[in-house]
């Protein structure tokens, strides 16, 4: 029975860490971009050889299903996760190994608790508030509000989405999956089955933190709680038997995780699960913290990097053409297609910092949005 749960927390685990995978911009230098490439690129790729087109097609279709369509397969999967991990945590660690532990209480079984029940409070936000959906009544309101970022580089004045048939106002996007334009917009989220913007940024932002303060508070709690076993049962001390050769060997850091894993599986798993989670939405929480802080958003970082990136390329290809340049009418085209480059290049508006502070404070004062046909109200500059 032990065996069938741990594996299916590891599938769960699996399952989460691909779809933080999908929030990773491809093109990203680094590890996670990496990843993204391995598992969403090269997997396929070597899928569709072993098998053949036809069948390849078909896992391509549930695999844009389950990752690209707006299901609420992954709410479920996250109700499963974050609330049957809190019972497995429940169960075996606050009513059973937090009685007569010297160093954890029941004290910190209602603080665990109060916190899941945050937790699961900011899910239900984040689900429910709208993230500033722009349609043709409130179209001209968001133009005006985000005027001041039309670059006519990044941003285009006048560029109208056709899908929507509406205007587009700086720092928006057209979601395909929700198929909705979108005010501020920073990503689709598949957890909370709708996109992140302007108006649900900070549900959004309250969601991530609660969890990761969560689950490091959960893994805080295991290491206490383990640690109150070793110095109750002396187990520094203690003499273990080998089951095969019967011989008894002194107590080592390794054979107390193994004595301590065998007799307590379910909650040190749980406690490795938040350790891991804990780890990672920490990292993605001061990711978005980061980013309140330069008044940015995901899609920004991504478009601006993409943006920067060509013109670089551009720049060296022109700057190599106008090195080999023979006559000077290719040297004068070569320069003017240059000073086109860079002055677009100068035109990109850079991240300003503002402090996390003041980013915060203009992220928790927008008005929540409830309805799909959102009306909005111009703001003042800050």
């Amino acid at each position: 029975m032990e065996f069938l749960v741990i594996l299916t927390l590891l599938f769960l685990v699996l399952g989460a860490s691909l779809y933080l995978l999908v929030c990773v911009d491809p093109n990203s230098p680094g590890l996670l971009g990496m990843l993204n490439r391995f598992v969403f690129n090269t997997i396929p790729s070597i899928f569709k050889k072993i098998l053949g087109e036809r069948i390849f097609k078909l896992f391509s279709r549930g695999i844009d299903y389950f990752f690209y369509s707006n299901h609420p397969l992954v709410q479920i999967f996250y109700v499963l996760v974050a609330v049957g991990g809190y019972l497995v945590y429940l169960y075996f660690g606050f009513l059973e190994l937090f009685n007569k532990n010297p160093f954890v209480s029941h004290v910190d079984t209602a603080i665990g608790s109060t916190m899941a029940l945050f937790c699961f409070y900011s899910f239900f936000q984040a689900c429910r508030y709208k993230p500033g959906i722009i349609n043709k009544e409130n179209n001209k309101e968001y133009v005006n509000q985000f005027k001041e970022y039309y670059d006519n580089v990044v941003y285009l004045k006048e560029n109208q989405c056709k899908t929507c048939n509406i205007i587009k106002p700086a720092r928006s996007k057209h979601c395909r999956v929700c198929n909705v334009c979108v005010s501020r917009f920073d990503h689709h989220c598949v957890w909370i089955r709708q996109c992140v913007g302007q108006k649900n940024y900070k549900y959004f932002v309250k969601f991530i933190l609660t969890h990761a303060i969560l689950c490091d508070y959960g893994a805080y709690l295991g290491f206490r709680c383990i640690w109150g076993i070793i110095v109750k049962e002396n187990l520094l001390e203690a003499q273990f038997r080998d089951p095969v050769t019967k011989q008894r060997l002194q107590a080592t850091w390794g054979i107390i995780a193994q004595y301590l894993f065998y007799k307590n599986t379910m909650y040190i798993f749980i406690v490795i699960l938040c350790i891991v989670m804990g780890i990672a939405l920490t990292c993605f929480a001061l990711y978005h913290l980061y980013m309140i802080g330069q008044d940015t958003t995901t899609n920004e970082r991504m478009k601006r990097s993409d943006f920067l990136n060509f013109f670089d390329e551009e720049t060296e290809r022109l700057e190599k053409q106008l090195k080999d340049a023979q006559t000077p009418e290719d040297i004068k085209q070569a320069t003017t297609k240059l000073e086109q480059v860079k002055q677009c290049q100068q035109k990109i508006i850079t991240t300003k910092s503002i402090g996390i502070w003041r980013g915060l404070k203009r992220v928790f004062n927008e008005p929540d949005d409830l309805d799909q046909n959102p009306k909005v109200k111009s703001k003042k500059k800050q």
